[in-house]
C-alpha cells in the first residue's frame, strides 16, 4: 500500500524546523513506507522545485550532520506542492484531484497533518469533508491536530464537534509532539522497568518535584501567534502537564494507548484546583524585556513569557508533596530537567 502526508501550512516555521526534517530521518533510517509522497499545502505560490530548493535549505540546517546532497535528492522526489487557501473550496477539489494523480487511484493510507494557525483547525477539516477527503472507502483517512487543541474546555468541546462531523473518533491523532522526543519516551522505562524505584516513588520519601524547561531563545517571528497563547498554554497545558502526569502516575496494567492514558487523566484529576490567594501565593507570572518589540506583540501586551507555579496533588502517593513546574523563554540557558528531591 502508497502513503501520503498531507502538509496544511507547509511554508510556517514547524513544517522546516520539525516535520521534514524528521520524515528526512526516517527516509534515511529506512523507516519510511515505501512509496510514501508527502505533499505540501499554503497559500504560497511555490512550484515543487522551489519548495524542494528551500526545504532543502532548512533540512541542512536542522538536520546538521544528517544531511547529505544525494539522500536529499531521493528524498524530494517524492516532495510536491499545491499552493491553496483553506477559505477556498475551489483549492480543496484541486488538491483532490493532485492526490488522485499521485496516488494513481490505488490504495492508499492518507494523513492530514495540521500545522497551521489553531482557528483554521475546525475551517480545514469542514473542507476535507466537503471535498470528500475524508472518505476512507480506498485506504485510511487519518487528521493530525497540534496544540493547542481549544483555549478552554468550551472551545475544545467545540472543535471536538466540529471535528466529529467529518471524522471518526479512530481517524482522530490529536498530539502533542513532546511525547515524540526520545527522553521523554525512556521515563516510561525509566520508571516502571527499574523496581528500585517503586517502594520509594511516594510521599514517604520524596520531598518535593521541579519540573523545568527553560529556553534561550526569544519569541522571535511567532509574536503574533504567541501573544494569544503565553507560556502557560504554550508550554504548561501541554509539554509540562505531560511531564509530571509520567512522574506522577500509576503503573499501567498494560502499557497500551487507552490505558496510560486513563492513568495520566488520573493525576490530572488528582491535582488540587487553584481558589482564591492560591493564584497569587502558587504561581508567578512574568515577560522579558524586549517582549513588547517583538513583531506583532501590542505594545500593551500582559502576556506571559515566563511562568512558574506550584502544584498539589491529592492522592495516596503523592499528598503534601508539591510539585514545581517552571517555563520561560529567553533565560540563560536551555534545559529541560525533572529533579526529584528525596528527603
Amino acid at each position: 500500500m502508497s502513503h501520503t502526508m498531507v502538509i496544511f501550512g507547509a511554508s510556517g516555521d514547524l513544517t522546516s524546523r520539525k516535520l521534514i526534517p524528521a520524515l528526512y530521518r526516517l527516509f534515511q533510517q529506512g523507516r519510511l513506507p515505501t512509496p510514501t509522497r508527502i505533499v505540501g499545502v499554503a497559500r504560497s505560490p511555490f512550484t515543487n522545485e522551489e519548495w524542494r530548493n528551500q526545504l532543502a535549505v532548512t533540512t541542512a540546517k536542522f538536520a546538521k550532520h544528517d544531511f547529505t546532497p544525494e539522500s536529499w535528492a531521493a528524498f524530494a522526489e517524492n516532495v510536491f506542492y499545491q499552493s491553496g487557501d483553506i477559505a477556498t473550496d475551489e483549492d480543496f477539489v484541486q488538491l483532490k484531484v493532485l492526490l488522485d494523480t499521485l496516488e494513481a487511484n490505488a490504495k492508499t493510507t492518507r494523513v492530514y497533518y495540521l500545522s497551521t494557525m489553531p482557528q483554521l483547525y475546525a475551517p480545514a477539516i469542514a473542507q476535507l469533508g466537503k471535498a470528500g477527503l475524508a472518505d476512507d472507502s480506498a485506504g485510511e483517512r487519518r487528521v493530525v491536530i497540534e496544540k493547542p487543541f481549544g483555549t478552554d474546555l468550551a472551545t475544545s468541546r467545540s472543535l471536538n464537534d466540529s471535528i466529529h462531523k467529518v471524522f471518526r473518533e479512530d481517524q482522530i491523532y490529536r498530539i502533542d509532539h513532546y511525547l515524540g522526543k526520545e527522553t521523554v519516551q525512556n521515563m516510561m522505562i525509566l520508571r516502571f522497568g527499574n523496581t528500585i524505584f517503586e517502594p520509594l516513588w511516594n510521599r514517604n520519601y520524596i520531598d518535593h518535584v521541579q519540573i523545568t524547561c527553560a529556553e534561550e531563545v526569544a519569541v522571535g517571528r511567532r509574536g503574533g501567534y504567541y501573544d494569544k497563547s503565553g507560556i502557560l498554554r504554550d508550554m504548561f497545558q501541554n509539554h509540562l502537564f505531560q511531564l509530571m502526569m509520567i512522574t506522577a502516575m500509576e503503573t499501567p496494567v498494560r502499557f497500551n494507548a487507552d490505558i496510560v492514558r486513563d492513568e495520566k487523566v488520573k493525576v490530572l484529576r488528582a491535582v488540587r484546583r487553584f481558589q482564591g490567594s492560591d493564584y497569587s501565593e502558587s504561581c508567578i507570572r512574568g515577560q522579558y524585556t524586549g517582549y513588547l518589540k517583538e513583531e506583532g506583540v501590542p505594545a500593551d501586551s500582559q502576556t506571559e513569557t515566563f511562568a512558574a507555579l506550584k502544584l498539589l496533588i491529592d492522592n495516596w502517593r503523592w499528598k503534601g508533596v508539591p510539585f514545581y513546574l517552571r517555563s520561560g523563554k529567553a533565560l540563560a540557558c536551555r534545559t529541560t530537567q525533572i529533579v526529584i528531591q528525596f528527603k
